[in-house]
């Protein structure tokens, strides 16, 4: 599977990073570039996992790593719309209860 990762909205208060493919060694350092640069001037970065295939643990370090970042900016990291392979990994990893999950973008931005 192919893997792509794109800053899709950047506004005044938020940026909407969305990820596809597999994110795992390779690909992981690619997301934490997009979310800091999304980063930049907002209030929230929503990362829409929706189209993610596999995460591996060295994703849940990145994303980690990220929410602290963001959190030291006076920002917060939201994920959305995980796939159930994503959803899989952090209940069995207990890891949804760290991080700020939504079910939609929609609701993301309003949350």
């Amino acid at each position: 599977m192919d893997f792509k990762v794109s800053i899709d909205e950047h506004a005044d208060t938020y940026s909407i990073v969305t990820v596809l493919g597999e994110v795992d060694l390779h690909t992981a350092p690619k997301v934490q570039y997009a979310i800091e640069k999304g980063a930049e001037g907002v209030e929230a970065v929503v990362v829409d996992l929706g189209g993610v295939a596999f995460m591996d643990s060295t994703a849940l370090s990145m994303f980690m790593r990220a929410r602290e970042s963001l959190e030291k900016k006076d920002a917060s990291l939201r994920l959305t719309a995980p796939s159930k392979a994503v959803e899989r990994i952090f209940a069995v990893t207990g890891f949804g209860d760290y991080f700020d999950i939504y079910p939609s973008r929609e609701a993301a931005l309003s949350g």
